[in-house]
């Protein structure tokens, strides 16, 4: 049974031991419990280690579940660098199903970037050589980066069929906790399919699986899958639950397809400048996690709500970030630190960092400077 969520990254606890092997298992058990604080910083010192000392046997065990959060923390060049050293060692020692893990994630990346290669794929002689059947958390990976790779060519269809392999019509998982990660773009498929009453019962079962108490990822991923194939009058709600709080920027891709679904609905809703902040915020997050494909669909709708490309001008703004612009414009119509937040799903403090960086770049130090700078006086 995983930990209650928070446990690991809360409780007071010794230094683990220096063994690579122990240091992999205190990373399985973080990563059931979706603690990726505490994975990552156990798994990447255990990869390191257990690479130094060729021991690939036992790498070969922990490496999956790394490269499985590296994707879902958003960190796609390191994965992709963990993912190509890993292939390197499973074809010289002959592992065909490490092969076939990790094949699936390279494609994971590819479509996450938007750099899908030409099929095929996968390499025939090594798939040949595993039964998905016995071997339940490949068949999962390979049903998502099938499934994400037919939605970034705009194969919505087949990007149903593959993500809905990983649940039975019921509910029941394929694989308990990889399908339970997908539910968000299943929803998202089903939506854009017309199956959002076929979607909702795998949602409801996956919710009632993770109990009381979900993971803050979790929780996102639920709430985010319900605004799509819910009720469409709580939508909104759900929207707003899955951003609110805090503790999900830990996985930013997922928190900026949230923010992309949010101002597609809100666009439709009539409501294109909240549509817009939403998306200035995923833009500039997929930019910097090297989602193209996340990036695409920002500028898609961003074109799509009416907005201007950005001029390549010389003004005092162009040095700062998307977001910075954002809160900057915002400051200077006299909103609050708190009251910026709540539009743009971010804590006061955050919004304070961002304006305490921003006040040298544009060489003012108060409030007042800033409305002047920002309305040309």
């Amino acid at each position: 049974i995983p930990p209650a969520p928070g446990h690991l990254r809360n409780a007071p606890c010794p230094a683990p031991p220096g063994d690579p092997a122990a240091r992999a298992v205190l990373a399985a058990v973080a990563h059931q419990a979706d603690e990726a604080d505490v994975d990552l910083g156990q798994s990447r010192t255990a990869d390191e280690r257990l690479r130094g000392a060729r021991a690939f046997g036992l790498r070969g065990w922990s490496v999956l579940p790394l490269v499985d959060t590296l994707l879902a923390t958003g960190r796609f060049a390191e994965a992709g660098s963990v993912i190509e050293d890993a292939l390197t060692e499973a074809a010289v020692l002959r592992l065909p199903r490490l092969r076939a893990d990790l094949e699936t994630q390279a494609l994971t990346v590819r479509a996450l970037r938007g750099t899908l290669p030409p099929e095929p794929w996968f390499t025939p002689s090594v798939w040949r050589a595993v039964c998905l059947d016995e071997n339940r958390a490949t068949h999962a990976r390979l049903l998502r980066a099938r499934g994400l790779a037919s939605f970034t060519r705009g194969d919505i269809e087949d990007a149903w069929r593959q993500l809905s392999g990983l649940f039975t019509a019921d509910g029941s998982p394929l694989h308990p906790f990889l399908s339970a990660r997908a539910v968000a773009e299943l929803a998202v498929t089903a939506q854009r399919t017309g199956r959002s009453a076929e979607a909702l019962p795998i949602l409801e079962r996956v919710a009632a699986e993770q109990g009381d108490r979900p993971s803050t990822r979790m929780t996102l991923l639920l709430h985010h899958a319900t605004a799509l194939v819910g009720p469409d009058g709580e939508a909104e709600q759900h929207f707003q639950l899955a951003l609110v709080n805090h503790g999900a920027n830990r996985w930013p891709w997922e928190c900026a397809h949230v923010r992309l679904n949010y101002a597609v609905w809100l666009r439709r809703c009539r409501r294109t400048l909240e549509a817009r902040q939403q998306l200035t915020t995923v833009l500039e997050t997929a930019e910097r996690l090297g989602a193209g494909t996340l990036a695409a669909a920002a500028g898609s709708e961003l074109r799509a709500s009416g907005a201007a490309p950005a001029p390549a001008g010389t003004g005092p703004l162009e040095q700062l970030t998307a977001q910075q612009r954002q809160i900057v414009q915002l400051a200077a119509r006299g909103l609050s630190n708190r009251e910026i937040g709540e539009r743009l799903f971010l804590s006061p403090r955050t919004v304070g960092s961002h304006l305490y960086n921003v006040y040298p770049k544009l060489g003012i130090s108060s409030r007042h400077q800033l409305r002047d700078l920002v309305q040309g006086r």
